[in-house]
């Protein structure tokens, strides 16, 4: 598992390093622009460990290297735990580098107050939506990556393509739907929203809630990746 940590590591290190760079320049522009400074973390969180998963699944596909792999020490079972964990860690470094790009912004602020748009980004700086901001990408993607990953390790990375955008669409029109089809009450979800409402009006509260959400998001991961490794045994090459 540590030789495929360290073998998509060393891929996707080379484009890591050039999106670090694009993107961070674009989101900093973007959030002066907008007056955002809480878009930041969620935008890198996300572009970046989506991009690059399907960095990592084309160069497998286009030079083989799944079937390179197979004749390696290495088990299936490795092969697909180490690339959850890798992707993990680039998300962990995504966040990262986005917090950073949010005190490049306050730095910036403080060094140049002449600049109106800068002075308010940080002036309205707030602990706990940082916070906030920072858990939200790690909910989003390990949705977008649980849902995606067990279909590629199915299919492989051409015909999953055909799939996963099929796929997210039937779960969108389903949630649209479902509150004609299933009856559902939206207001009796009002007490639960009223409830995070408060808590994230205290920092402690803020950080209940994104312990609740890394939680919950660390089991769908989980069992996306159990789900991945029954699928990749599986397929034949």
């Amino acid at each position: 598992m540590k030789a495929m940590i360290l073998s998509d590591l060393l891929t996707v290190k080379k484009y890591m390093k050039q999106q670090a760079l694009l993107y961070t320049v674009i989101v900093i522009a973007l959030s002066i622009f907008m007056g955002n400074i809480y878009m930041i973390v969620p935008f890198l969180g996300v572009m970046m460990p989506f991009s690059l998963a399907f960095t990592l699944l084309a160069y497998d596909e286009r030079n083989n290297w799944e079937q390179f792999r197979l004749v390696l020490p290495l088990s299936r079972r490795n092969v697909i735990a180490g690339r959850y964990a890798s992707l993990a860690i680039v998300l962990l470094f995504s966040i990262v580098l986005g917090l950073g790009a949010c005190l490049i912004v306050v730095a910036a602020s403080s060094f140049i107050p002449n600049i109106p748009e800068l002075f308010g980004l940080s002036a309205s700086l707030s602990a706990q939506e940082i916070i906030l901001s920072a858990i939200a990408p790690v909910g989003m993607i390990c949705v977008m990556l649980s849902i995606t990953l067990p279909l590629i390790a199915r299919f492989g990375m051409t015909k999953a393509v055909r799939y996963v955008p099929v796929f997210f669409l039937v779960v969108i029109l389903l949630g649209v739907g479902s509150g004609e089809v299933f009856k559902l009450d939206f207001g009796s979800f009002m007490p639960f929203l009223n409830t995070v409402g408060s808590m994230m009006e205290t920092v402690a509260g803020t950080f209940a809630i994104a312990g609740i959400i890394i939680a919950i998001s660390a089991v769908i991961y989980l069992a996306s990746c159990m789900l991945s490794v029954k699928l990749y045994a599986k397929r034949e090459f």
